[in-house]
């Protein structure tokens, strides 16, 4: 939550700043478009998913039933997808999505499985369908504040406009409460009606951030504890030293006595700039966050060591890391991760 708040406030230093700084930042109103078209969007979901889930319940003793429901599984990857997007381009926080291309090799009943077992599909669904009701909301609150705070703000204006071009003289707020005739008068509505504004503004960008926040909860990967590695976001374990026998490992590699201090998923990690990887590609590959990418790169650099990742990879191909990956990306086939090539 820090980091979505971090984002909205972070680059301003004084209170002033603070409080207008972001009227005059463009990506205030990229959030603000963002969370008005949450309406149409969550409608679509809605409805579609409503549908799928429909008539594939209806029909789940037909061929046609199972077809639709299984769809249905991979329209909530997909449209997760395409929302966890948004949210990391809007929001500018870190969502890591299950790596949906390193499933290209599977089957379709592969496939299916992991749309079945994977948290991510589920907790995907609920964000779905709570799209359209919070989309409302946002929409609701959006289109009046900025309606009303608007419209006091250039009140003087507006009674200027409706006196020269229509018969309608005078601008009313409240149906007749308020009756405003005379640009003269409206100039006692903008500074309300700024006030207004800003503040509108401010709550558009904290329920923004917000969003991000249960965005990246409920569509952020949920990668399973792995049999051989333990959990993505394990610490490593204690690194060998030079004098110590090398732990039992299944993986594939010859490590030389430069890089014997480097663990595990520091080899993984090795292996994939080996190959050109970017951080948020490893990250992807690994299922991990691309801030722990990050701490495994600067160990690597640490402990060959080595000046830049230029020269972490070419060490990389000289200790041989990983031949069956290396082999794999010079065929142009799919890259998958190192752990699986561990027996």
């Amino acid at each position: 939550m820090r980091e979505a708040f971090r984002e909205v406030y972070g680059q301003y230093r004084s209170p002033l700043g603070r409080v207008l700084g972001p009227v005059f930042r463009p990506r205030s109103y990229l959030r603000t478009l963002h969370l008005f078209l949450m309406f149409p969007l969550g409608l679509a979901y809605f409805v579609t998913l409503v549908t799928a889930f429909s008539v594939g319940g209806a029909m789940i003793w037909t061929i046609v039933g199972p077809v639709v429901l299984i769809i249905a599984l991979f329209f909530v990857r997909w449209a997760g997808d395409v929302e966890a997007w948004m949210a990391r381009r809007v929001a500018r926080i870190e969502l890591r999505r299950p790596p949906t291309r390193l499933e290209s090799g599977l089957s379709w009943r592969e496939q299916v499985t992991t749309r079945l077992i994977d948290p991510t599909t589920w907790t995907g669904l609920i964000y779905l369908f709570l799209q359209f009701p919070l989309g409302l909301a946002y929409f609701v609150a959006i289109v009046v504040l900025s309606s009303v705070s608007l419209t006091a703000l250039f009140a003087p204006a507006v009674v200027a406009i409706l006196g020269r071009f229509s018969d309608e003289t005078s601008l009313d707020f409240g149906d007749g409460a308020f009756i405003i005739d005379t640009p003269l008068e409206g100039a006692w509505l903008v500074l309300p009606g700024a006030i207004l504004f800003v503040a509108t503004v401010h709550l558009i960008i904290n329920a923004s951030a917000l969003h991000a926040v249960w965005a990246r909860l409920m569509l952020g990967s949920r990668a399973r504890r792995s049999p051989d590695l333990g959990s993505p976001e394990a610490p490593d374990p204690e690194p060998r030293g030079p004098g110590q026998a090398p732990a039992a490992s299944p993986a594939p590699v010859a490590l030389t006595a430069t890089a014997e201090s480097l663990t595990a998923r520091e080899t993984e990690v090795l292996g994939y700039l080996s190959l050109g990887f970017s951080n948020a590609d490893i990250a992807d590959a690994l299922v991990i966050s691309e801030g722990t990418v990050k701490t495994h790169v600067k160990r690597i650099l640490a402990k060959l060591p080595a000046a830049n990742r230029t020269e972490a990879a070419l060490m990389a191909r000289d200790l041989g890391l990983a031949p069956g990956l290396l082999q794999q990306a010079d065929e142009g086939a799919a890259v998958i991760p190192l752990r699986l090539y561990r027996s």
